[in-house]
C-alpha cells in the first residue's frame, strides 16, 4: 500500500515550542498516522485542528509525504497575508479598557491596551522588556505569549506562555511563573480551550446564505480561531467537542451568532439571522420577533382544564372531575382542528381548523451510487406556484359558555406557516399576523376574545408585493411588539424605503416614522425599552454607495436618530459588555480593513485603532476590483458594480467581458468589503475581465427600484447592465463588448440563460448552472413572492423555457442531478424546448452533484467555454 500524507502542523513558530508541548503535539500525530497506516487502499491529507490534538479531519488527496508549516501553507494559497485587519477585543476594568493581538508578518505579534475613556491606544506593556526577561532581546517582536490578562483589583498583568501564567512586574521588568491560569490546555496554534467535559461530537454548518459564512472557535477567554468559510449552498461537517463554542459571521464579519455544540451531532442552519435554537429555520421563521406569541398547552393556567383534540375536534375535560365536553363538532379527516391556546386568564380557548392538502413530489434520479448497480429513484415533496396549500380556519371557544364562535376573518392560507396567536395581557384582545397568498397584502389581525370583533392593527396593501417571505436578507421581522403589549415597531416598505414606524396598537394609528425616508433599515439589533431606543443597521448614507451598512439608534419617543458609524465604507460593529462603546471595522472591495473606537450614546469617535497592512497582498500581485458607477434606464439612477481586471492588465489590449450575475430580487449581490484574494481570479487569470453589477429589480435600495421584479423575472436587470456595461467601455477602451459572456447559478442560471434569449444584440455566450427556468417549476414561496399568484400569462412570458426559440450565441447549460433545491426536471426541459426549436447548445449533466455550477468539474468547464468561444486559439485546457 502506497500512503500519501500531509501534515500540516498549526505552530506560530516551531522553535519557539516549548518541549512539553511538542511532545503531545507529536503524540497525537503518532496515534493519528497510526490509524492512518490501518486503512488500507486510501490516501489522506491530515490537518490538525486547533480546538485539540483529536481534531483532525481526514481528506484524500494524491500529494507525497511532506511538512507544511503555516507560513508556507498561507503562502502557497495567497503569496501574501494581510495583518491588523481584525480586533478580537478583550475587556476589563468593568468595560472601560481592552487588549487585543496584532499577528503580524514574518510570525511577530504585538499586544495593544485601550483606555476607552481616556481614548488612549498603546502598547500592552514593553515589549522589549519582557523580552529581556524571557531571557532572549531578540524577542521583542516575537514574544511566545498567547493571551494576557488583567486583575480587575490591582490591574497587574500576567502573561500566559507555553502553558504557564506569569506575573509581569513592570517597575522591575521582571516575570514570575504562577499557575496555569484555569487548568486549561494551551494548544499548538497558542489559543487555549477549558477542560473537556463533553463527548466528541459534531456540527454540520448548512450555510443559505448567498455569500460566504465564516466559522470560528472560541477559545475560553473568548478569542476566536477561523476555521475557514462556508461557500453558499453548502455545508461542512466540524469536528468538536460537547460544551465548545462556535461563532459565525457573514463576509461583512457580522456575527450570525454564536453556537455550544452538545454531545450529539447538530445541524446548524446559516440564513442570515442571529442563530437561535431550534435549528430547523421554518421553526426559527415562526418564532423571530415575537417572543410574546402563545404556545399551545394541554392544561389551562390556572390547572381546571385539560385541552384535547379527540376524533378531529376540539374537547374539554375537567381536571377536578374529569368530566368532557367537545366544543367542536366540524372538525374530520383532512380538516382537524389544531392543538388549541389558552387565553392567559383560562377562559378561552384558540384553535384553527386546518383543511390539508396533498403536497406534490419531484422526482430526481441518481444515475451512479456509490454502490453501483441499478439507478435510484429519490423524491421530495415540493409546493410549486399554484399549487394548493394549507388553509386555517378560527375559533374561539369560550369555557363558561361552552360555545363555540367563528369570527369573521379571511382563512390564513400559507405553504408552511401557521398562525401565531399572542394575547394582550387581560386576555380581552389576541393578535396574529396574516399573509394573502400573492403578497399583496399583509395585516396584523386584532380579535375581541368575547365578542369575536376583528380589527385591523396594521392592513398594507400594495399594488405589486409586500415582501413577506424569504427575508434573509432583511434581519428583521415586519411586527416588532413592545412588551407594554400598546405598541408596534413596524417594519415596512409602503413610503417607498424601509422605514421603521411606530403604531399605536390601541387604535392601529401611526405614532412616528422612526427611520427616515431614503435610507433603507436592513435589521433591527435591539429594542431597548427601558431607555425607549432602537438599535439598528440601515444603507443608504448621502455622499456613499447606497448599499454601505451603517449602524444607528433611533429614540422612540422624540424621533432623534444618532449614527453610529461614519467612515465611507460597508461596516460591522463589535459592542463592548455594557454597551458604553464599540468597535467600528469597516472596508471597501476597494480599500482594506479600519477600525476605530466609538462611543455608543452619540456615535463619536473616541480613538483610531488599526489599519489593515496589505503590502505582502500588494506585492505578491493582489488586484483590487474598481468600484464603477452609471446611469440607468432611466436616466437617473445610479447602477452601482465592479471591474475586475487580470493581475497582469495591459490597458492597451482588448479584453473580453465576462459578467458574473445573480439578479434575485431577494438581495443585492456585487461584494462590498475588502478581500484579501483577487476577485474572480479564475477567470481574470484567462485574459477576461469580469464585472459584477446591481440592476433594477434587486433590494436593498428603493420599493421603486426593487418593483421591477414584479411579475417581470426576465427582466434581470438587463437594460441597466447593458447600459453600465457601455458608459464602462466608453471610459475604458479595454473592455471590447463585442465579446460579452455571462454566467450564473440558481436564479443567476435563470438570468444567464435569459441574456442570451432576451438579449442576444449584446449578450454572446452564457452559462447557465442549475437555473430555475420556469417560474412554476421553482418553489412556490420564493416565485409567488415576486410572480404574484394566481398564475398567468407572466409566468410563461418570463419563462426560459417558452422562449427557446429566441436562443442566439452560444449557452451552457450545466445541472446536477441531485439538486434538492431547483428541479433538475427544469434545465432538462429547458434543453428539450431547445431541441424542438432545432437550436445548437451544450448541456453537462453532474452525476450526484447537488444544486451549485457541478463543483471543480463544472467550474472548469465554465471556464473554458468562455476560453472556446472568445479567446483567439480558445482551446479547452
Amino acid at each position: 500500500m502506497l500512503l500519501h500524507c500531509t501534515i500540516l502542523i498549526s505552530a506560530d513558530d516551531l522553535s519557539l515550542r516549548a518541549a512539553g508541548q511538542l511532545k503531545r503535539l507529536l503524540s497525537c500525530l503518532k496515534h493519528v498516522l497510526y490509524s492512518l497506516i490501518v486503512t488500507v487502499g486510501l490516501s489522506f491529507v491530515v490537518l490538525s485542528r486547533p480546538s485539540s490534538c483529536q481534531d483532525m479531519s481526514l481528506q484524500q488527496s494524491t500529494e507525497a509525504p511532506r511538512l507544511v508549516l503555516p507560513q508556507q501553507r498561507q503562502a502557497a494559497r495567497e503569496s501574501g497575508r494581510m495583518y491588523r485587519h481584525s480586533i478580537s477585543p478583550q475587556w476589563f476594568a468593568n468595560n472601560t479598557k481592552f487588549w487585543y493581538r496584532n499577528d503580524l508578518a514574518q510570525g511577530a505579534k504585538e499586544f495593544i491596551v485601550v483606555d476607552a475613556q481616556k481614548g488612549t491606544r498603546q502598547p500592552a506593556f514593553d515589549h522589549a522588556a519582557m523580552a529581556q526577561a524571557f531571557g532572549n532581546d531578540s524577542l521583542a517582536t516575537h514574544l511566545p505569549i498567547s493571551s494576557i490578562e488583567f486583575d480587575a483589583t490591582d490591574n497587574s498583568l500576567s502573561v500566559i506562555a507555553s502553558g504557564k501564567r506569569y506575573l509581569w512586574d513592570a517597575k522591575k521588568a521582571t516575570l514570575v511563573e504562577a499557575s496555569t491560569p484555569d487548568g486549561s490546555e494551551e494548544m499548538p496554534n497558542g489559543y487555549r480551550v477549558g477542560p473537556r467535559t463533553g463527548a466528541e461530537t459534531s456540527l454540520t454548518f448548512v450555510n443559505k446564505l448567498n455569500g460566504p459564512a465564516e466559522i470560528f472557535w472560541l477559545s475560553g477567554d473568548g478569542t476566536k480561531m477561523s476555521y475557514g468559510q462556508v461557500a453558499p449552498g453548502e455545508a461542512r461537517d466540524q469536528h468538536t467537542f460537547g460544551g465548545h463554542r462556535w461563532l459565525i459571521t457573514n463576509d461583512r464579519q457580522q456575527s450570525l451568532g454564536e453556537v455550544v455544540a452538545n454531545d450529539a451531532p447538530t445541524e446548524i442552519i446559516i440564513d442570515g439571522r442571529k442563530y437561535e435554537e431550534p435549528a430547523n429555520p421554518r421553526a426559527r421563521r415562526r418564532q423571530r420577533g415575537n417572543s410574546g406569541n402563545a404556545q399551545a398547552s394541554r392544561t389551562s393556567p390556572d390547572g381546571k382544564w385539560e385541552a384535547l383534540i379527540e376524533e378531529f375536534n376540539v374537547v374539554v375535560r375537567s381536571t377536578e372531575t374529569n368530566q368532557a365536553t367537545k366544543l367542536s363538532s366540524d372538525g374530520a379527516q383532512g380538516l382537524a382542528y389544531e392543538p388549541p391556546i389558552w387565553s392567559p386568564d383560562s377562559q378561552f380557548l384558540i384553535s384553527f381548523r386546518a383543511k390539508a392538502v396533498e403536497v406534490q413530489e419531484v422526482h430526481r434520479i441518481r444515475s451512479s451510487p456509490e454502490k453501483a448497480g441499478r439507478a435510484q429513484l429519490e423524491s421530495s415533496r415540493y409546493t410549486l406556484p399554484g399549487d394548493p396549500m394549507p388553509t386555517y380556519e378560527l375559533s374561539i371557544f369560550s369555557i363558561a359558555k361552552l360555545q363555540q364562535v367563528k369570527p369573521e376573518v379571511d382563512r390564513f392560507e400559507h405553504e408552511w406557516e401557521r398562525p401565531r396567536i399572542r394575547f394582550s395581557s387581560d386576555s380581552k384582545k389576541f393578535y396574529y399576523e396574516q399573509t394573502d397568498r400573492g403578497h399583496g397584502r399583509f395585516r396584523l389581525i386584532e380579535v375581541a376574545t368575547e365578542s369575536a370583533v376583528v380589527r385591523n392593527v396594521i392592513d398594507e396593501r400594495s399594488p405589486t408585493f409586500v415582501w413577506t417571505t424569504h427575508t434573509e436578507n432583511q434581519g428583521l421581522s415586519i411586527v416588532n411588539w413592545l412588551s407594554n403589549g400598546t405598541e408596534v415597531i413596524h417594519a415596512t416598505e409602503k413610503n417607498g424605503w424601509r422605514q421603521l414606524i411606530l403604531i399605536d396598537a390601541t387604535t392601529g394609528k401611526e405614532k412616528s416614522e422612526l427611520t427616515p425616508r431614503g435610507i433603507v433599515v436592513r435589521g433591527i439589533d435591539r429594542i431597548d425599552e427601558e431607555a425607549r431606543r432602537v438599535w439598528f443597521s440601515a444603507s443608504g448614507r448621502p455622499g456613499q454607495d447606497p448599499y454601505f451598512l451603517h449602524y444607528a439608534h433611533v429614540e422612540l419617543d422624540t424621533g432623534k436618530l444618532t449614527w453610529l458609524t461614519e467612515a465611507n465604507g460597508n461596516h460591522s460593529i463589535d459592542f463592548s459588555p455594557d454597551r458604553e462603546y464599540l468597535i467600528d471595522s469597516y472596508s471597501r472591495v476597494d480599500a482594506p480593513p479600519a477600525h476605530e473606537l466609538r462611543r455608543c450614546e452619540d456615535g463619536q469617535l473616541v480613538c483610531k485603532l488599526e489599519e489593515a497592512d496589505i503590502s505582502e497582498l500588494t506585492s505578491s500581485g493582489l488586484s483590487l476590483p474598481e468600484v464603477f458607477v452609471a446611469k440607468g434606464r432611466d436616466g437617473q439612477t445610479d447602477i452601482w458594480g465592479i471591474i475586475c481586471r487580470p493581475k497582469n492588465f495591459d490597458p492597451n489590449k482588448k479584453y473580453p467581458v465576462i459578467e458574473d450575475i445573480y439578479a434575485g430580487p431577494h438581495g443585492s449581490f456585487v461584494p462590498k468589503s475588502f478581500s484579501p484574494r483577487t476577485r474572480h481570479e479564475a477567470l481574470t487569470s484567462l485574459g477576461f475581465i469580469v464585472v459584477q453589477i446591481d440592476g433594477m429589480g434587486t433590494a436593498n435600495r428603493s420599493k421603486a427600484f426593487q418593483d421591477v421584479c414584479w411579475k417581470n423575472l426576465k427582466d434581470g436587470g438587463f437594460e441597466d447592465r447593458i447600459l453600465w456595461m457601455k458608459a464602462a467601455a466608453q471610459k475604458y477602451s479595454e473592455l471590447d463588448l463585442t465579446r460579452v459572456g455571462i454566467y450564473g447559478t440558481s436564479a443567476g442560471g435563470q438570468n444567464a440563460a435569459a441574456a442570451v434569449l432576451f438579449h442576444p444584440e449584446f449578450y454572446k455566450v452564457a452559462v447557465a448552472a442549475c437555473g430555475c427556468h420556469d417560474n412554476r417549476m421553482d418553489k412556490a414561496s420564493w416565485n409567488e413572492q415576486w410572480m404574484g399568484y394566481p398564475v398567468g400569462e407572466h409566468y410563461a412570458s418570463c419563462s426560459n423555457i417558452d422562449n427557446a426559440h429566441r436562443l442566439e450565441g452560444k449557452l451552457l447549460l450545466i445541472v446536477g442531478e441531485m439538486d434538492t433545491n431547483v428541479p433538475p426536471e427544469s434545465t432538462l426541459r429547458f434543453a428539450d424546448a431547445l431541441i424542438r426549436a432545432d437550436k445548437d447548445f451544450d448541456l453537462l449533466v453532474v452525476p450526484n452533484a447537488g444544486h451549485g455550477m457541478g463543483g471543480a468539474y463544472g467550474q472548469r468547464r465554465m471556464q473554458n467555454y468562455f476560453v472556446q468561444h472568445f479567446l483567439p486559439g480558445g482551446n479547452q485546457r
